[in-house]
């Protein structure tokens, strides 16, 4: 297997992968503004952090939507998804 070139095997693990890590982003959202300071230049130290974790999950979707279907190659082991 290639590490330079990232596939997944099917359209639908695909699909999984942005599913679960859309939810962790909506999950960051929620913690960061739950923290947001309610006066400008307070700390705001766990507001930045779980916001730019959403952005971080953001960014890795974006990577996995452009990942190829490669149905040639078959993994001899489950991934981490199982």
């Amino acid at each position: 297997m290639d590490i330079k070139r990232l596939t997944v095997e099917t359209d639908d693990q695909r699909k999984e992968w942005i599913e679960l890590l859309q939810k962790l982003v909506e999950y960051h959202r929620d913690i960061a503004e739950s923290f947001r300071p309610a006066i400008l230049g307070a700390d705001d130290i766990v507001y930045r952090i779980h916001t730019a974790w959403a952005h971080a999950v953001e960014d890795t979707i974006h990577l996995i939507e452009m990942w190829q279907i490669d149905d040639t190659e078959v993994l001899s082991s489950p991934g981490p998804a199982g």
